[in-house]
Formats: C-alpha cells, sequence, structure tokens
C-alpha cells in the first residue's frame, strides 16, 4: 500500500533549510492501482461538495466530509495511512516538528479539484483548527493526475516577496515565483505551512476536456507553535494575494521547475 522505507528523511535532503520554505516531494510511494481506484470513487462522488468561488482568488471544488465514515473505501484505505502514527513518525522526523496532530473531522482536508478556468491565487493558510483549537503546522498533498502538461498552469508554485520594508499585501509589494512543482500522479509533497510559506497557483487552468486537476490532502496541527511562524494578528484565516498583482513578466524569470 505505502512504501516507508522510501518515505525517510534520508531520501528528502535537507528540508529545513529549503527556500522559501520547508517542503520535500516523494514519488511513487503509494500503490498506483489504489489511487487508480481512488481517481473512480472521485468520479462517481457520494460525498458533499464545497464550492469556492472567489473571482481572482479561488475557484474550486473539495469534498465537505463529516468524519472519517464519511470516506470512501479507498480514499479511507489512503487516510489511514497519511493519518496513521507510523506515517506521522516519519513526518515529525522530516519536519522537525513533534507532537503532529491529525484532523479526524477533515475541516478542509480530503478531496480537493480545480476544474477548467478554476485558480487558486498566492495565499498562507490559516493558522488555526477551530473545532479542536490547535496550531497548524503540515500539509501533505497528494497528486492524482495521470497526466499534467505543464502549459494548462495548475503547477504547484511557491513565492516570495522581494520588498522585506513592505508588508506582504501591500499593493505595491514585488513578488518572484522560486519554484514550481509539477503535480503529477503519486507525488506526495510536503511543506511547512505558516505566515512565511507564500504558495498557490497564480493565473487560471486552461484545460483539455475531462481533465481536472485532483488532489488528496490533510493538514496537521501541534498545540502550539513558535511566534518566528508568525507576521500577522493570529489566528487569521487563509490571506490570498489577488494574483493581478503577483503574475508579471519578471515574477518568473529564475523560476525553478520540478518535474
Amino acid at each position: 500500500m505505502f512504501d516507508y522505507k522510501k518515505f525517510d528523511i534520508k531520501t528528502s535532503g535537507n528540508y529545513q533549510d529549503r527556500h522559501p520554505f520547508p517542503y520535500a516531494y516523494f514519488d511513487g510511494l503509494f500503490n498506483a492501482e489504489i489511487l487508480k481506484k481512488v481517481n473512480k470513487e472521485i468520479d462517481e462522488p457520494n460525498f458533499e461538495l464545497d464550492r469556492r468561488d472567489d473571482d481572482g482568488i479561488q475557484i474550486k471544488v473539495r469534498s465537505d466530509y463529516a468524519d472519517n465514515e464519511s470516506l470512501s473505501p479507498n480514499i479511507k484505505e489512503v487516510f489511514q495511512v497519511i493519518n496513521g502514527g507510523k506515517f506521522m513518525k516519519q513526518l515529525s522526523r522530516l519536519t522537525g516538528i513533534e507532537g503532529l496532530i491529525s484532523d479526524p473531522y477533515f475541516d478542509g482536508g480530503g478531496v480537493n479539484i480545480i476544474e477548467n478556468k478554476g485558480t487558486l491565487a498566492v495565499h498562507i493558510d490559516g493558522t488555526t483548527q477551530e473545532r479542536m483549537q490547535v496550531c497548524r503546522r503540515v500539509n501533505v498533498i497528494l497528486f492524482l493526475n495521470e497526466s499534467w502538461d505543464a502549459d494548462w498552469n495548475g503547477m504547484h508554485e511557491q513565492w516570495d516577496f522581494t520588498r522585506k520594508d513592505l508588508s506582504p499585501t501591500d499593493p505595491a509589494q514585488d513578488w518572484v515565483c522560486v519554484r514550481k512543482i509539477l503535480p503529477k500522479f503519486n507525488r506526495l509533497y510536503v511543506f511547512t505551512t505558516n505566515d512565511n510559506s507564500w504558495h498557490g497557483h497564480a493565473g487560471s487552468l486552461k484545460l483539455p476536456n475531462g481533465i481536472e486537476r485532483r488532489s488528496l490532502i490533510a493538514y496537521y496541527y501541534t498545540s502550539t507553535r513558535p511566534e518566528s511562524d508568525l507576521s500577522f494578528d493570529s489566528p487569521h484565516r487563509a490571506i490570498f494575494i489577488n494574483y493581478a498583482n503577483t503574475v508579471t513578466e519578471s515574477a518568473y524569470e529564475k523560476t525553478e521547475f520540478i518535474f
């Protein structure tokens, strides 16, 4: 089902020192046949959908699970791995964050779908899981796209701002896209989330008929967090930068591409 040996800190490089925020990715950890069954379950969903449609900010669809019993069988099997103790112990070793807590309520996690013309503007995540009153620290994304063309947009983008004398939300701020990561099938992407981890995919998707950008997402929390994580008043919800303020020709001049 899952290759725990391959998912090991020794294969991830120096996670904490990566710029613009700590991250790692691993390819081929899950049994591919299970993930193909996951895609079939998404094709015939038995879950409620939560649609987010804020023009220029986010246009996406995600599952609206009530709890773990709402998950279809193969999706449940995947989440039993990534919310399980063995995975989370290795996740703590990778990230250096001890005491990680998974979310049994799936508040925000689960299936994430972005359709043609959908978008997810550059943003930082909310700081707090309100139901449990814990601090959000790590995101894990498992991409499910069996084919993806970079020309469709929708690569996972890591962003940074250059005017450190200005707030990131200042309209005069200058932005650079540091890295683009292809959302390819069976790629597990891990990153530390805080007020410095600006990410998304600026602009909108340009997809052929029948193609969607799909992923499974899990969030992990701790009871407290370091003050260095925070640049804004906490708790806060996701903070977005409208892509019209970020997407310039110069923003992509030095972007690294991971295919």
